[in-house]
């Protein structure tokens, strides 16, 4: 079954690049490798290439440490490993003289200069941006990415939940964050990526990290964590407070609104920028527009960021089985920020949310 569904992945990547008129393309450790190959790797400073011509075997070149993985993975490969001592040049060569990569190949983003410097050293193809290619064929998923983004979504689910216990008055962000990362590794994650806390006036900054100021009583504390289990990714916010403020609850109430509007807008078929526009115009219609300054989503599978994006005036039509996160948010400056997030799914050509933290105003009473 594995070397079924990855034989599969790589076949309708080279009918992909085919219909762009590549010749191949060049990937290296990250999330594109394991989903054509289900190894994990680190990208780091020894060269690491996977070439993959529109026919053959794929091409290997891998530090002998790291190659053992690929011996067993479920696509046919031709492994070139190289040691420290005897240096990464004769790899790179009997990968060019086997393969002879030539013409117009693609490259994904996350490749260094120097890896593709050195390739160039025995090859001489024209290099182009791939991106658009390997997003396009992982932004819909299959079954198996499905359940795993489910299972991650439960996880984090369940970890916000216990969050509200975890909160005291007088606390650090940074404390929060250090108990809210051991209540989601306690129920299950694979890894915690990305995790924010920011209270009172430091919650207009929507990309703040988490910072030796204390929590104090009536401010909001916005809580932004994406973690994953077997590679797949969740992705929460939510705004809580120790008491309260009317300030804060008059936009939390229209931020939750604008969350509301923009899952039922997404269906199959839909506009991107249609679901973004859904929340913009809720916050717009009630004087807070100008105070959403990001987009409306993302998506997510492998990376915590990767398309489908739900940006304003975005044309990419939405598809079945797209995962993308729903995070309107208002950022008053000096004042208070409130964001709320959760994963949505297309499925049966509607939005769902599988991420199911509570959000009414007062959830964390």
């Amino acid at each position: 079954m594995q070397k079924q569904l990855y034989r599969a992945r790589l076949g309708g990547l080279r009918k992909s690049l085919a219909r762009k008129r590549f010749e191949g393309v060049v990937l290296v450790p990250g999330p594109n490798l394991r989903y054509f190959t289900g190894v994990k790797s680190l990208l780091l400073e020894r060269p690491f290439m996977l070439l993959i011509s529109l026919e053959g075997p794929a091409h290997l070149v891998a530090p002998k440490l790291e190659a053992g993985p690929y011996k067993e993975c479920p696509v046919d490969l031709t492994i070139h490993e190289w040691t420290d001592s005897e240096g990464w040049d004769r790899a790179i060569e009997a990968a060019s003289r086997e393969l002879r990569p030539r013409g117009r190949w693609g490259v994904e983003g996350k490749v260094p200069f120097l890896f593709l410097h050195r390739l160039m050293k025995h090859a001489s193809p024209r290099f182009d941006d791939a991106e658009p290619v390997l997003q396009g064929l992982r932004e819909a998923k299959d079954e198996e990415e499905v359940a795993l983004l489910r299972r991650s979504a439960e996880i984090l689910s369940k970890s916000f939940q216990e969050f509200p216990s975890l909160v005291k008055e007088g606390m650090t962000e940074l404390e929060i964050g250090r108990k809210a990362t051991e209540a989601i590794y306690a129920n299950g994650a694979t890894k915690v990526d990305d995790l924010l806390v920011q209270s009172g006036p430091r919650g207009a900054d929507p990309h703040g990290l988490p910072s030796s100021r204390k929590i104090r009583h009536g401010e909001g504390i916005v809580i932004d964590i994406s973690s994953s289990f077997e590679g797949y990714f969740a992705d929460v916010t939510r705004t809580m407070s120790l008491g309260t403020s009317k300030k804060l609850m008059e936009v939390y109430t229209k931020v939750l609104e604008a969350e509301r509007l923009a899952v039922e807008a997404a269906a199959e078929g839909v506009r991107v920028g249609d679901v973004d526009a859904a929340a913009r115009d809720h916050l717009a219609r009630a004087g807070l527009g100008k105070y959403f300054i990001h987009r409306t989503g993302h998506g997510l599978g492998l990376e915590v960021h990767e398309a489908p994006y739900i940006v304003e005036g975005g044309m990419q039509r939405l598809k079945n089985k797209m995962c993308f996160t729903v995070e309107p948010g208002v950022y008053l400056r000096r004042k208070l920020g409130v964001r709320i997030e959760d994963d949505v799914l297309v499925e049966n050509g509607r939005g769902v949310e599988i991420t199911t933290p509570p959000k009414e105003f007062g959830w964390w009473a």
